[in-house]
């Protein structure tokens, strides 16, 4: 069933984590690498040179309890199952929403394909996305959608566009699933595939983590390669440059 919906879907779970007991500790660590950022960015308005550094971005190597959130022993299974067993991180990021946090538009986590290679959007052999719920994530609380089915090509929808868009067609509309997660599920879904989150309406700070997943021996390229190959997306996507030490063995 689970592989069903895999294959099927582009995305699998939620599934649970086997030890929640370090949940808050890691989601109060994540309130304070956003309380840091808020300051760079303050800092940055007033003058000051941007450091070029988020440090929301890439904490796995230097922060033992999120990092261990990704060796859980249900969230290894999974992707074993589902993905191989031969991965490593190559980039995390901490998301936190509360009262006026905006919109995160759609989008795919596809980045790049193997160094300077050509993105291939429908290659469903590599590049994954790993989201846990530090908080619970609910319906009103900048809930994240997908759209089902969208790591496969689709008939009439030409996905070289922009990695991010304000919004999807209205042929793929029917095809938008509300996420709603507990605190201590996570997904896993292929890179490729359109998700987002919506703004933040009512209720607590949510708190959510990703990880990017690429199969070993991928090269990670020295700039933002462009979503896809060719098109828009080549003249859409800024340089962004990643960092050769983010790189864990996962599994």
């Amino acid at each position: 069933m689970v592989t069903d919906q895999w294959h099927r879907d582009g995305l699998a779970g939620p599934f649970e984590l086997a030890d929640q007991s370090r949940l808050d500790a890691a989601r109060d660590e994540v309130f304070r690498l956003k309380a840091l950022r808020r300051a760079q960015l303050q800092a940055i308005r007033e003058g000051a040179e941007d450091p070029g550094v988020n440090p929301l971005l890439d904490r796995h190597m230097d922060i033992t309890i999120l990092r261990e959130l990704f060796f859980d022993s249900n969230l290894q299974s999974v992707v074993a199952e589902l993905a191989g067993t031969d991965l490593f991180i190559w980039r995390t990021n901490f998301f936190v929403k509360s009262d006026g946090t905006g919109q995160n538009k759609w989008h795919h986590d596809r980045h790049f394909e193997d160094g300077d290679a050509p993105i291939d959007l429908f290659d469903t052999g590599n590049h994954f996305t790993l989201t846990v719920a530090l908080t619970d994530i609910g319906m009103n609380e900048g809930r994240i959608e997908y759209v089902k089915g969208s790591h496969l090509p689709i008939n009439a929808f030409d996905r070289d566009i922009p990695r991010h868009i304000e919004e999807v067609p209205d042929l793929v509309q029917d095809r938008v699933t509300p996420l709603p997660l507990r605190r201590g599920q996570f997904v896993l879904m292929h890179g490729s595939l359109l998700h987002r989150s919506l703004a933040f309406g009512s209720g607590n700070r949510r708190v959510s983590m990703a990880a990017r997943l690429a199969r070993a021996g991928t090269a990670i390229p020295p700039y933002g390669a462009a979503n896809p190959a060719g098109g828009a997306q080549a003249r859409a996507e800024p340089r962004v440059y990643y960092r050769e030490s983010g790189i864990l063995p996962f599994n």
